[in-house]
């Protein structure tokens, strides 16, 4: 290391204990130690797995569960002999170290799998495809129940229940999940079946979890990977008040992406906003938290969500707690603002870069950025007007892109090119720069061209959620796409691929027609769910093409009246 890269790694340490030390100074209460009983708030962190390396002292006093793996092709790899001694350790690890396992039940062993042929050879295949008999499924979840009935009471069905990770159906999958129930609750009433996400907050799949599993779906388990937590707000709305409502659930997500700083805080208050009950983060994340945001994600624990209080777009002031006990989490989503709020006399505010100076009686101004300010002592008419703000509007929801709101609007649309022009149509960045279009000017219009020699093909997009969004059959969408004419007939074409009512899909192939200059047409989606599963509700697919590349100058969204209205 050099020397100013030791000297700043040192100031960053400095800092980050200062805040620490800081928030215990404030009176910021610690979390009872990991295995007692939760706080009133009901919140707490969990482990993906359990940890190689010991785990930050202020990261471990918060973190309460972890999931262990029952492996059923490792426990019974020979029909009726099982071989508990590695979960057996895993199990007895997890309770010395006071946290409560959640049991994984996944993986066929090779003489219980659909799978045949060269398949039978591949255990990444064999062991992901759902068993022949349900049968031999229950016995292996009535085994694992019952040996460890003491120590597990929480169960989850599958890993990932999606490519590459399970290799059935959602019938075959809801079919498990009931056999699973079933043995479960003949075991022990009280177990818990958790029931993951395919991916993303996966609204259509919790969806018919809840409708054809029933009371089998104990906890609702989604994932935050890829967004930011902001972006949780609304699908997690969503799912407690139009998925889930009249048969609630506990709710659970998982975040295996890389937080940037500050993003940790954020999570939490967001997920405490909605009402979440666990996060799960691998122990590699945990172990590079900094020791002031987890002293802080703790300090919430004990508070309830009182409200929030509505100022500039893009600017988050979550308020906990009530009566002379208050919290304010403050930040921005995207770049920096100022804000002012009443504080009491005694008020102290905290960054991550140190302590603030006092506040003084009345208002004052936070400087807000995306790492969260934590403000302790409120005046009273500040907490007031956050529960008042939550009565009245609902759940927190992020604001309009652009502070502008569709929900009125009959049509959203993007005009394309270096500059996209966005009207409720927002143009989703690739995740890798490769394989972004290319923009290009033709016959005086700027637009963007495919390249197919590495891969940039797909023109991602996403519908602004107050235009449309978890369609639920509410709606037919019409989708017009502009692209400029073929030179051959046949040479060049497009589909759509669109999050649906089951899951992604791609509609049949378009052929643009031989001609000059710009052609539009128009694509009928019946069962557009747009629910953002993946971060983005479509995508513009030329990926069919060998001798020609697409190029688009624009994309119309329309909502057309006619749905099936579930």
């Amino acid at each position: 290391m050099t020397r100013p890269a030791r000297r700043q790694s040192t100031q960053v340490r400095l800092l980050a204990a200062c805040f620490a030390a800081g928030l215990l100074a404030l009176g910021f209460p610690h979390r009872p130690l990991a295995g007692q009983a939760a706080g009133p708030a009901g919140f707490a962190l969990g482990l993906t797995e359990l940890p190689r390396e010991g785990l930050p002292p202020a990261v471990r006093r918060a973190v309460r569960s972890v999931k262990v793996l029952a492996d059923w092709s490792a426990v019974e790899p020979v029909q009726g002999r099982f071989e508990w001694g590695a979960l057996d350790r895993a199990v007895a690890a997890a309770r010395e170290q006071g946290l409560s396992p959640v049991g994984v039940l996944a993986f066929t062993p090779r003489w219980a799998t659909l799978a045949t042929g060269a398949d039978l050879q591949q255990p990444a295949v064999y062991t992901r495809m759902p068993p022949r008999r349900l049968a031999d499924w229950e016995r292996f979840v009535r085994a694992a129940a019952t040996r460890y009935r003491a120590a597990v009471s929480s169960w989850q069905v599958w890993t990932v229940p999606n490519l590459p990770h399970f290799r059935g159906t959602a019938g075959e999958y809801v079919a498990l999940v009931r056999a699973a129930w079933r043995v479960l609750a003949a075991v022990d009433r009280q177990h818990r079946l958790v029931l993951p996400s395919p991916g993303g907050i996966d609204l259509v799949h919790a969806r018919r979890l809840v409708q054809e599993a029933g009371e089998a779906v104990g906890v609702v388990e989604v994932r935050g990977d890829g967004r930011a937590p902001e972006t949780w707000l609304r699908p997690l709305a969503t799912l407690r008040t139009r998925v889930l409502q009249g048969r609630p659930r506990p709710l659970w997500l998982e975040w295996s992406g890389a937080p940037a700083a500050g993003a940790f805080l954020r999570a939490v208050a967001v997920l405490r906003a909605s009402g979440v009950e666990r996060l799960f983060l691998p122990p590699d994340r945990l172990q590079r938290l900094e020791p002031a945001e987890a002293e802080a994600a703790a300090s919430l624990e004990a508070l309830p969500f009182a409200g929030y209080l509505v100022r500039d777009p893009g600017t988050f002031l979550l308020v906990f707690g009530s009566g002379d006990r208050s919290v304010l989490v403050a930040w921005r989503s995207q770049g920096e603002a100022a804000v002012e709020v009443p504080l009491l006399p005694s008020a102290r505010l905290l960054s991550p870069a140190g302590p603030l100076p006092p506040a003084y009686e009345g208002r004052t101004r936070l400087g807000l950025s995306a790492r969260p300010l934590v403000v302790d002592g409120l005046d009273p008419a500040l907490v007031q007007e956050a529960q008042a703000t939550l009565a009245q509007r609902g759940p927190l929801l992020p604001p309009p892109a652009g502070g502008r709101d569709y929900s009125a609007a009959g049509e959203v649309r993007i005009r394309l090119g270096p500059r996209p022009v966005e009207e409720g149509l927002l143009l989703v960045p690739p995740r890798r720069p490769e394989t972004a279009l290319e923009p290009v000017e033709v016959l005086g219009e700027a637009a963007l061209r495919t390249n197919g020699r590495r891969e940039a093909v797909f023109l991602y997009l996403d519908v602004d959620d107050t235009f449309l969004f978890f369609n639920d059959g509410h709606f037919v969408v019409e989708v017009t796409v502009e692209v400029l004419g073929a030179r051959r007939d046949r040479t060049v074409g497009f589909n759509l691929l669109y999050d649906s009512d089951s899951g992604y899909r791609f509609t049949p192939w378009q052929w643009v027609e031989a001609r000059d200059g710009w052609v539009a047409y128009t694509l009928r989606l019946t069962d557009a769910a747009f629910a953002n599963t993946a971060g983005w509700d479509l995508a513009v697919n030329g990926g069919g093409n060998r001798m020609e590349e697409l190029t688009l100058r624009s994309v119309v969204v329309r909502k057309v009246p006619g749905g099936t209205g579930r």
